[in-house]
C-alpha cells in the first residue's frame, strides 16, 4: 500500500472526547497510536500499534464481548492510563 494512502487512513478525520477517527481506524487522542477494531456473533477482535515505540498488540477473542477486557488492560499498561473503547 502507498505510504500515502496509509498517512490519509489514519489521519483524524474526526474526534471525540476520548478518540480521534480516521478512515477504519481509532487512534489515541494524544499519540499517534492507531487501533483497529470490530466484532460479530461470536467473536471481537483489537490490534493497537504505537510507532513511537514499535510496539503492537493484538487481542482475538472467540466471543463477542472477550476482547475488550484484555484490550482496556494492555491499553492501560502498555500506553497509558486514558480511558479506551
Amino acid at each position: 500500500m502507498p505510504p500515502a494512502l496509509v498517512a490519509e487512513m489514519v489521519r483524524p478525520h474526526s474526534s471525540n472526547s476520548y478518540l480521534r477517527c480516521g478512515l477504519g481506524f481509532w487512534m489515541h487522542l494524544t499519540q499517534d497510536v492507531v487501533q483497529l477494531e470490530g466484532y460479530d456473533a461470536g467473536v471481537s477482535f483489537r490490534s493497537t500499534h504505537d510507532p513511537a515505540s514499535g510496539l503492537t498488540h493484538t487481542v482475538i477473542s472467540n466471543t463477542s464481548d472477550g476482547a475488550w477486557p484484555i484490550a482496556r488492560a494492555l491499553n492501560e499498561l502498555l500506553l497509558d492510563p486514558s480511558p479506551s473503547r
